[in-house]
């Protein structure tokens, strides 16, 4: 892992890449679903990374395998960003 930055501002990076491309409609239900599979799915990502390259494969990779990070994420793109 690592990276330096904080989970929550990789998880709100990753909501804004998503409300951009205008996916968040598609991504919220699938969040769901990674909800379940998400430990798994991480390492799977982490094994694909060197052969997919990027940052954001890491960045999910690392969102994935925390408890409860990928349910921040559907909460930022269903609600926005929390306020201070």
């Amino acid at each position: 892992m690592g990276g330096g930055e904080p989970l929550d501002t990789k998880i709100l990076q990753l909501a804004g890449t998503i409300k951009e491309q205008g996916l968040a409609s598609l991504v919220i239900p699938l969040l769901d679903v990674l909800q379940v599979w998400g430990f798994v799915g991480s390492q799977l990502l982490w094994m694909a990374a060197p052969l997919i390259g990027g940052t954001s494969t890491t960045m999910l990779a690392e969102i994935m395998e925390e408890p409860g990070a990928l349910q921040r994420l559907q909460h930022y793109l269903l609600e926005g960003e929390p306020q201070p």
